[in-house]
């Protein structure tokens, strides 16, 4: 072997040799953090699967919302033709039977709205929450990530987090 074939053996060595020692010293340096990312990291998960469940949710109940304000609408109209006849004076005892069951029934499906809509509020509420949680879980991964010399660490979208959490482990 030449001597510029062996020197640039030795140079290869004293690399691979740094690095592996970096690498050691790494895994020894930073066993805490990396306990702590995993820890951290299925807290993730646990969240992000909560909040796409309350986004799903959170959206079905808005569409029932928005389905029971357009039935209102029309039901609010089919009432004020009863406002209509009464302008010239009283309604007969028929009509006013009339209006006063179609009156019940829109209170009630008010009723009923309005249950959906604080179930919604509250939906929505937890999912805000849920959302502020999860970018503060990420937030730190990537905190420690840095600290540990790994500033591009990918955290996983809550959708990606939610899906890893559903998959089996091996």
């Amino acid at each position: 072997m030449t001597s510029p074939a062996r020197f640039l053996l030795f140079v290869v060595l004293v690399i691979v040799g740094i690095k592996g020692s970096e690498q050691l010293y790494s895994y020894v340096a930073y066993r805490d953090e990396r306990a702590l990312v995993r820890t951290l990291r299925t807290d993730l998960q646990q969240t992000a699967t909560e909040l796409i469940a309350t986004r799903a949710r959170s959206d079905s109940l808005s569409a029932t919302v928005s389905d029971e304000d357009r039935r209102l609408t029309a039901d609010l109209k089919s009432l004020q033709r009863f406002y209509r006849m009464a302008r010239g004076g009283a309604l007969t005892p028929e009509v006013y039977a009339q209006w006063n069951e179609e009156r019940t029934r829109y209170n009630l499906r008010v009723d009923e709205r309005n249950a959906s809509l604080r179930e919604w509020q509250e939906i929505d509420g937890r999912h805000r929450s849920l959302a502020m949680r999860y970018n503060l879980l990420a937030d730190s991964i990537h905190g420690i990530a840095a600290r540990m010399g790994e500033p591009y660490y990918q955290v996983p979208s809550a959708l990606e987090a939610a899906q890893e959490a559903a998959r089996p482990e091996p």
